[in-house]
């Protein structure tokens, strides 16, 4: 296929494609049964199809049927539910006050089922007919009804045994029906019925019935089975066709579906190929009306092939026809549409259609291709020409397209990133270099080309912005209001109170650990470990392609984990998912855990509910205004819970590892702060700056802070010789403590704490090596001196009013985020320039 190539007809005469048909001529009619009749495998499903009665009857055991036994472990009847129940044991289970678990294994059903649907023969021996009352067949019925208005205390047993068999019954006239034939018009007593009520309108002695009525009656159908028989000749082959092609493409065939889908079509088309929209189901059960839509999908495509229409020509292409994969890798089960009519260039159209058929992308690169064709499409529509004849494009057209990629806003009209917007371009080279490579576009113009200018230059970032990280104020108003999380949501058979405790499980480990929404999805039940007096959790980063990784957990953490697994024992777990922590909701899928557009439902549904949410802002009145509650999202709490840990001054080697980022610049995001808030910052401590003794000695001014104190890991030096030497050169060998040029800020308060524990594990140390009784004193002294020092600080603090307190951990949090990315020992930097000083380090 090129640019310019047309396409040959495979068969008939050409029509335009979509073109909708209200009527077959004869000869066509012929012609496409014939088409169809090539294309139908006669052998399919051996076992379950029987193309002579036009039935099927699912297999239990086929992978491919949605048929399966009824859970209840005494119960042989068949269900549509994979480890369901079947209609009459649910039925009695809710009206029961057992657990699930308990009924399926306790219960006992009261009447003798089995799974074929057939009736069992006559209770009297050697007799094949039919049973209907007491066991017994019509004939011996009759007789037993006699015999007992003879003598009423007869005995049943007694009775049977005396009587001699019947032979057996002609088959009802339906084909596939199972059941006996009366005398009166050679039906069953169900077939019969029918026939009373289809001729009920009819005057005089009713006729048998004609074979135009018995052709179209479906037999009597058990949960397992269908009938193509009730459909028009025409529609009985196309719906025959539809189900074997969503056989080949790995869909399963739900009878009950199919059977109301044939109810439905069977009075309303003679042709679902050239059915009109009012004739399909609308507002019918929702799987049937999708059963009828993508039956009648792919058979408006097989029906442009009979015609000699290319389906990748049409305006609505169907993915799963092109073979476009599935987001899990296989090819998709669901014939999802996707127009092109927006795509004005019939060039730009085939190139996209040839990608998709040839390179089988999966659904969201698929309809990514749409979008950013589409977006060139409107690019060269501002063109002269219309960029319609791709031989006369040039490289002018080609940063027109560019231009219109620079300025690229979300779908919803929002400003999207510069990183999204050259990813789309790429994607746009993508398929323009494929069709190239591929010889599709010999007749384009050479010009028409990527050049090295044709980049998105990244954004500068807004280092003042917060990212998206909640505060810590809203987590807390949410903290509030946990008892409204899972609240209206449904979640397979778990029931209300148990879909809360997963909610608020995913929601507390979500907020607690930092991990990404599809790993706490993915989290195993055995997910806890127990190692040197620390608990673990375990869990996957799939994105990064290391597994196993471990994270040290909170008490609060570990319980809630220990909770939702007590509830977990007392769930009936779907199929498949008894390793997983937090189980699916169905049956059905590939996936055998919660998935995580599932938590961000679950998540944004709680938002939505929570009565009120403030936000830190405050309006010109004074008062909080309310909180963007769009920012709620499961993966904002990832960005929340390594903002708390940057906000408290965790070094950045430290934090990168708790969050296993992979690079560094991850991690430094959070710790971005703009020259402006330093300042601010600086501004604010140094005047709270306090001596060795807990006096009050502020700086003069911020450039004072900076030029007269070298940063230390537990405060502020300036001593003069030791700030020459850029804090190498401590003439006390750095016990600070005791030292009159010790100027520590509230800044190090957490700095200080730590250092008192170190110092506190080096005393032990001593102690056990035995060292000189001064090295223990020495370090208790320490201990003491830095002790009295925090106690300060807390006093300090405590002594403040709210608004200076909050200033004060506002310029705190910044300082500490400035000092964990330059590491231990590194001055906060203004970018004022350094102190001279001679080479090999002398400051003299």
């Amino acid at each position: 296929m090129t640019v310019s190539g047309n396409v040959v007809p495979l068969h008939g005469p050409r029509r335009d494609a979509g073109q909708a048909v209200d009527g077959l001529p004869p000869k066509v009619l012929i012609e496409w049964t014939a088409w169809l009749r090539e294309r139908i495998v006669p052998a399919w499903r051996p076992g379950e199809w029987d193309g002579e009665t036009r039935l099927f009857s699912g297999d239990v055991d086929h992978a491919g049927t949605a048929v399966f036994r009824c859970d209840v472990a005494a119960c042989d009847a068949l269900t549509r539910i994979r480890r369901g129940l079947c209609a009459t044991c649910e039925k009695t289970h809710r009206a029961g006050s057992l657990g699930l678990k308990e009924f399926k294994a306790a219960y006992v059903p009261d009447r003798n089922r089995v799974i074929s649907g057939e009736r069992a023969d006559c209770r009297v021996q050697g007799c094949p007919r039919d049973s209907v009352l007491w066991g017994l067949c019509n004939a011996h019925g009759s007789l037993r009804h006699k015999d007992l208005q003879r003598d009423p205390g007869s005995e049943l047993e007694e009775w049977i045994e005396r009587q001699s068999p019947y032979g057996p019954s002609p088959a009802c006239l339906v084909a596939g029906c199972r059941y006996d034939a009366r005398a009166t018009w050679g039906l069953c007593g169900i077939h019969q019925s029918r026939w009373k009520k289809a001729t009920a309108a009819s005057r005089g002695r009713r006729s048998a019935p004609p074979a135009a009525w018995l052709e179209k009656q479906a037999p009597f159908l058990n949960v397992h089975q269908f009938s193509l028989a009730p459909l028009h000749p025409v529609a009985r082959l196309e719906m025959l066709y539809a189900l074997q092609q969503r056989d080949e493409r790995g869909q399963k065939i739900d009878p009950v579906a199919v059977r109301q889908a044939v109810s439905h079509l069977a009075e309303r088309a003679e042709s679902i190929a050239t059915a009109t929209a009012g004739q399909l189901p609308s507002g019918t059960q929702a799987n049937v009306d999708a059963l009828v839509r993508e039956t009648h999908r792919i058979l408006r495509s097989a029906f442009d092939r009979f015609e000699g229409i290319d389906p990748r020509c049409r305006d609505v292409l169907d993915l799963a026809e092109l073979g476009v994969k599935s987001l899990r890798g296989g090819i998709t089960q669901r014939p999802l549409g996707l127009d092109v009519t927006d795509i004005r260039q019939p060039w730009l159209r085939q190139i996209l259609v040839t990608f998709i058929a040839e390179t089988k992308p999966n659904t969201t690169e698929a309809r990514r291709g749409l979008r950013v064709c589409s977006a060139v499409s409107r690019a060269l529509d501002t063109r002269p020409g219309g960029g319609v004849d791709p031989s006369a494009l040039v490289f002018v057209d080609m940063n027109a397209v560019v231009d219109t990629f620079r300025v690229l806003p979300k779908l919803d009209g929002g400003p999207m990133s510069s990183k999204q917007r050259g990813g789309l371009l790429s994607f746009f080279f993508k398929i323009l270099d494929y069709n190239r490579a591929a010889g599709h576009l010999d007749g384009m113009s050479a010009s028409f080309a990527r050049h090295s200018s044709h980049v998105i230059k990244a954004e500068e970032v807004d280092e003042d912005d917060v990212g998206k990280a909640l505060p810590e104020s809203v987590i807390g108003q949410l903290d509030d209001y946990v008892d409204l999380l899972g609240q209206g949501a449904t979640h397979g058979k778990m029931t209300p109170e148990q879909v809360q405790a997963m909610a608020r499980a995913v929601y507390e480990l979500l907020r607690d650990t930092g991990r990404r929404p599809y790993e706490i999805a993915e989290l195993r039940t055995d997910c806890l470990e127990h190692a040197d007096g620390e608990w673990l959790l375990i869990w996957d980063n799939r994105k990064g392609r290391r597994l196993n990784r471990r994270l040290e957990l909170e008490r609060d953490t570990v319980e809630t984990v220990r909770t939702w697994r007590a509830v977990r024992e007392t769930l009936d777990l779907p199929t498949g998912s008894e390793g997983f922590l937090f189980p699916p909701a169905g049956e059905n899928g590939k996936i055998r855990h919660l998935g995580s557009e599932q938590i961000a439902a679950m998540i944004r549904k709680w938002a939505d509910s929570v009565p009120v949410l403030l936000s830190e802002e405050f309006d010109r009145n004074g008062d909080r205004v309310p909180f963007d509650r769009s920012l709620i999202y499961p993966y904002a709490f990832r960005h929340s819970f390594c903002q708390r840990y940057a906000d408290a001054g965790v070094r950045i080697e430290v934090l990168r590892e708790l969050m296993d980022h992979k690079s560094m610049q991850t991690t430094q995001r959070y710790y971005r702060i703009s020259h402006k808030r330093k300042r601010e910052a600086v501004n604010v401590m140094r005047l709270h700056t306090v001596d060795r003794r807990g006096r009050s000695a502020p700086m003069a001014s911020a450039t004072a802070y900076e030029a007269r104190s070298v940063a230390v890991p537990f405060g502020n030096c300036t001593e003069p010789s030791n700030v020459k030497a850029g804090g190498k050169a401590c003439p006390i060998r750095f016990q600070c403590a005791a030292c009159p040029s010790y100027r520590p800020d509230p800044s190090y308060l957490p700095a200080i704490e730590d250092h008192i524990r170190s110092l506190k594990a080096d005393k032990e140390m001593a102690v056990m090596m035995e060292a000189d009784e001064f090295v223990v004193k020495n370090l208790d002294d320490q201990v003491a001196a830095f002790q009295g020092t925090a106690v300060t600080m807390r006093k300090l603090a405590e002594a403040m009013s709210p608004e200076e307190r909050n200033e004060v951990e506002e310029a705190s949090s910044v300082l500490r985020k400035v000092r964990a990315t330059q590491g231990h020992g590194g001055a906060v930097s203004l970018g004022m320039p350094g102190l001279p000083g001679r080479r090999g380090g002398s400051t003299a």
